[in-house]
């Protein structure tokens, strides 16, 4: 049931994935005056909020990865396929009823509740668009500091 509420979840990585297992460390770390991220920041955070919603609001649970934006880039692409490989497992593993499982969203600094009620399936769905919205940063911080953007 997964791949049809979910089907395009890891496109985006099969572009992804090989363009930062090939990209040169120094442009992981690149900052500019004018964009506060870099590369490795972007990666970390997808990959330990994916672990944090997964986890500690879905199921529970600690979080299972230990990494920031200073860990070396091997360490965090690794933790990003790793993370991704723990959700699917998961979605493998459910039924469909449990998609609709009410999940309780921890209060957080700014404010931000979710726009709707949240369930599994909102949270699943809420994983992939935050990932989306980060990958679309890859590019901007590439053409600011001069290095060659993924071809998605």
């Amino acid at each position: 049931m997964f791949f049809l509420l979910f089907p395009y979840r890891n496109v985006p990585r099969k572009t992804l994935i090989p363009y930062l297992a090939n990209l040169d460390e120094e442009y992981w770390f690149m900052k500019s005056d004018v964009y506060p991220n870099n590369l490795a920041w972007i990666i970390s955070h997808i990959t330990s909020s994916e672990d944090y919603w997964i986890n500690e609001v879905a199921l529970k649970k600690s979080c299972i990865l230990n990494i920031n934006e200073y860990c070396p880039p091997k360490e965090i692409l690794e933790s990003y396929i790793h993370i991704r490989n723990y959700t699917d497992d998961i979605l493998h593993k459910l039924e469909d009823s449990q998609l609709n499982k009410l999940v309780e969203v921890p209060k957080f600094s700014d404010g931000w509740t979710p726009p709707i009620v949240p369930t599994l399936n909102w949270l699943f769905d809420h994983v992939y668009s935050h990932e989306k919205h980060h990958i679309g940063q890859i590019a901007v911080i590439a053409s600011i500091n001069g290095f060659q953007k993924p071809l998605f």
